[in-house]
């Protein structure tokens, strides 16, 4: 909880696709011994994670990602999307009305195919939901390390065939960059989901940043063999890691009350069913036991009242 095993997928597949890339292209070796320590690191970083990684964990419990039809209908203007329900005419007496009406439901369907696409790949990264055949999701242990296997077997053979072609040299370096400046996307739905950064460890983080830094000035004034790519996907990652920077300042010192009131929600969540009807007898019990206990002073009450007025009508 508060580490995102999908840091350890992007971290392969980017080193990975860079030191193919390197024999296409050659680059910086500074850059392609980086990429053998990393992956020595993610080895490491990855079978302590699983170590730990709790006994009961199934990916199969995990929540099933929503229909991408279903987000599209909610998103585009009812009269151009194809849910079964009445769709109003676009005729409203006037020509420039009408005009207006049309542009306006155009942009919506526009920006709305955008939003529903790119949250369901959004959700991809997001840990809550499960992906298609569970994709480093994975229960066994096995399957992740078969995993790094094909992927460098199969990228190993490409590049040995087609490693003179400059369309597939520059696919594999972009394609490598790109995955490697999403690494911090999934921490950070991570961290948005859990509204806390509770045992997300702050040299990590620190970490992160250090070694951003270290890579920008290193692109920028250490050597003139580099291509503008690597330092657009620099900046671009460590945006994202400030952004993280952020969370950790917000979630850690400004969002206490918020995350103590999370948890108990979480509490009810994962409460079974017999949880929940145990709690609503015992709170019914202690309603009923105040109940007699009010009744019982109740009466007390009035017998001592009626004894009182019944002596007071002795004496008199």
């Amino acid at each position: 909880m508060g580490f995102s095993l999908d840091i350890c997928c992007t971290m392969f597949m980017a080193s990975i696709l860079r030191i193919y890339y390197y024999f296409c292209s050659p680059y910086e070796p500074t850059l392609l011994r980086q990429s053998i320590i990393m992956i020595l690191i993610q080895t490491l970083l990855l079978k302590v994670s699983l170590y730990y990684r709790p006994a009961n964990y199934d990916p199969e419990l995990l929540t099933s990602m929503p229909l991408l039809e279903n987000e599209l209908n909610m998103r585009v203007p009812r009269r151009l999307s194809s849910a079964t329900l009445e769709h109003q005419s676009y005729w409203s007496g006037d020509w420039i009305s009408s005009l207006g009406t049309i542009t306006f439901d155009i942009i919506k369907y526009v920006s709305g195919y955008f939003i529903a696409y790119f949250n369901q790949g959004l959700r991809f990264f997001d840990v809550y939901y499960r992906r298609p055949l569970s994709f480093w999701q994975w229960k066994l242990e096995a399957n992740y390390w078969w995993f790094v296997i094909g992927f460098s077997t199969v990228f190993g053979i490409t590049t040995l065939i087609f490693h003179e072609n400059v369309m597939y040299s520059n696919i594999i370096g972009v394609l490598g960059l790109f995955i490697e400046s999403l690494l911090p996307l999934p921490q950070i739905l991570l961290l948005n989901r859990l509204q806390s950064v509770k045992n997300f460890k702050v040299i990590l983080l620190l970490s992160w940043l250090g070694g951003d830094c270290t890579k920008i000035s290193y692109l920028l004034f250490g050597t003139d063999n580099i291509s503008i790519i690597f330092i657009v996907a620099g900046l671009f990652q460590m945006s994202l890691d400030i952004y993280i920077a952020f969370q950790y300042l917000q979630f850690k010192y400004f969002t206490t009350n918020k995350n103590l009131n999370d948890g108990v929600s979480l509490h009810r969540r994962n409460q079974s069913i017999d949880d929940v009807v145990n709690d609503l007898v015992s709170v019914s019990s202690e309603i009923e036991l105040d109940v007699l206990e009010k009744g019982q002073k109740d009466i007390s009450n009035n017998q001592t009242s009626s004894w009182s007025r019944s002596r007071s009508s002795t004496l008199a």
